[in-house]
């Protein structure tokens, strides 16, 4: 059976709570301190996995004290480590900041993240995989070099450019989705998003950049959907009180990928992401809060439907 593939970082979050994000120059007392794994490419594959689909993990770790918990908790998640290597440095970290409005900031040290080459992917990769999913928290060269080869194989390749650069021009084609946030389609486009018609703009011009389909999320305010000569649709996103929004969007992406494998329409599989993603941000932590399967379909009969809303014919 043909897997996910999921090639990108693996982090340690060392996350703090308090009441408010300080000021410059300013120290205030935090009130909790929590360490969960995380690292936007395992929080997308154990969300894939725990969505019901059968998923391989590449990417790399460091010789220190991070390196048992980070291999356990993939894979109690049901996601495959066979791929997961051992640098001769220290594991990535990501240093989180949750207000109490369950906004967060992130600060990002790589460390084996940035290890990963060419030479530690699968030979495999190239027959196995159904579908890559790819981040930017692994050398850009490499991720680069990913959507060229999988474009050359016919695998698709979901691109989502967190943290966000500048992609180039004749890459757009070689991806067929892109999944990305108001802040990272801000510096794709290099357009500002204050409002609904700034964000239609930029997913327009996204898909005229000649990517197959983007999704831009919009956080409570649902996401936008379009694709190639189709229509642009708005969803709006499912009610919740939001605790904590780490990794919201992974959740979001790795269910949605696990949807598209077992043969729902897009429609449908945002549908279920968007389930996912609300359940994820009642909840703390990272891997932590990701829903099964079983919660996502649960949550869904007791929510009522979200109906897309048509917003555009985009002609390329």
């Amino acid at each position: 059976m043909k897997s996910i593939y999921v090639i990108g970082s693996i982090n340690m979050d060392i996350i703090n709570e308090l009441e408010q994000f300080p000021l410059p120059g300013q120290t205030v007392e935090g009130l909790q301190t929590h360490y969960q794994p995380g690292g936007k490419g395992a929080n997308q594959a154990v969300a894939a996995a725990k969505a019901g689909s059968q998923v391989h993990m590449v990417g790399a770790i460091g010789y220190d004290a991070f390196k048992a918990p980070l291999l356990a908790s993939l894979q109690n998640n049901g996601v495959g480590t066979t791929y997961v290597l051992p640098k001769e440095c220290g594991s990535g970290l990501a240093f989180i900041t949750v207000n109490r409005e369950g906004e967060n900031t992130i600060i990002l040290s790589p460390g084996a993240n940035n290890q990963l080459t060419l030479q530690d992917l699968p030979s495999q990769l190239w027959q196995e995989a159904a579908l890559i999913l790819l981040q930017n928290e692994i050398p850009w060269d490499l991720t680069e070099t990913i959507i060229q080869s999988a474009n050359q194989h016919g695998i698709p390749v979901w691109m989502n450019p967190a943290p966000a650069l500048v992609l180039p021009a004749e890459l757009y084609a070689s991806i067929h989705t892109l999944i990305l946030n108001e802040t990272e389609a801000e510096q794709l486009t290099m357009q500002s998003i204050s409002n609904e018609a700034d964000a239609v703009l930029a997913a327009s011009q996204l898909l005229r950049n000649g990517t197959h389909r983007v999704i831009l999320t919009l956080g409570s305010k649902g996401l936008l959907y379009g694709k190639e000569t189709g229509q642009l649709l708005h969803f709006p996103a499912y009610p919740v009180l939001p605790v904590d929004t780490t990794a919201a969007g992974d959740t979001f992406i790795g269910a949605f990928a696990s949807a598209w494998l077992r043969g729902l329409s897009y429609p449908e599989g945002i549908k279920f992401a968007s389930a996912a993603a609300a359940i994820a941000v009642t909840r703390f932590g990272a891997q932590s809060s990701v829903p099964t399967e079983g919660e996502i379909d649960a949550f869904m009969r007791n929510h009522t439907a979200l109906n897309p809303r048509f917003l555009k014919k985009i002609y390329l």
